[in-house]
């Protein structure tokens, strides 16, 4: 399976409503209530013109020729570190996708961003799965009061 990364453009505002209202992405979520789409809307706007947050949708192609979303990863750029935020289509949950969004994510900080020199995730304790992904990409665990905060040196 051949895996790519793109940058995220207004056509995606609706794939993207759908995952961050997933019922397992909102258990995962440090705001687990549903997203009311008018809330979404804004966010997504803001978001997308703020050049200091990358989003982008992890796809592979099909034998078709067409693009297959599997999940998304948004990196929020302040003080030269990048707080990430990613989920994987419901149906492509353990098949090691988020690692390797991940991973593909930092290269493209490193190439268009060598004013970020570390990457920062934070996770509820209920969601070690999530733990793992972060864990297997080279991450810094620390137990903090609420939640994980892993931490890595990209640059």
């Amino acid at each position: 399976m051949r895996l790519s990364l793109r940058e995220v453009t207004a056509k995606d505002m609706e794939l993207l409503y759908k995952w961050a209202n997933d019922p397992t992405v909102r258990q995962n979520a440090f705001h687990t209530e549903p997203i009311p789409y008018e809330d979404h809307k804004m966010w997504f706007a803001k978001n997308l013109a703020d050049r200091d947050v990358l989003m982008y949708i992890l796809y592979q192609t099909t034998a078709q020729g067409r693009e297959e979303p599997l999940g998304q990863i948004r990196l929020s750029i302040e003080e030269g570190k990048a707080q990430i935020d990613y989920s994987v289509e419901a149906s492509r949950r353990g098949q090691g996708l988020g690692a390797k969004m991940i991973l593909m994510a930092e290269e493209l900080l490193r190439e268009s961003r060598r004013d970020v020199s570390c990457c920062i995730a934070q996770v509820k304790y209920e969601n070690p799965a999530s733990a793992r992904v972060f864990e297997k990409c080279g991450y810094d665990g620390q137990e903090l009061e609420q939640y994980m905060e892993f931490t890595k040196r990209i640059s």
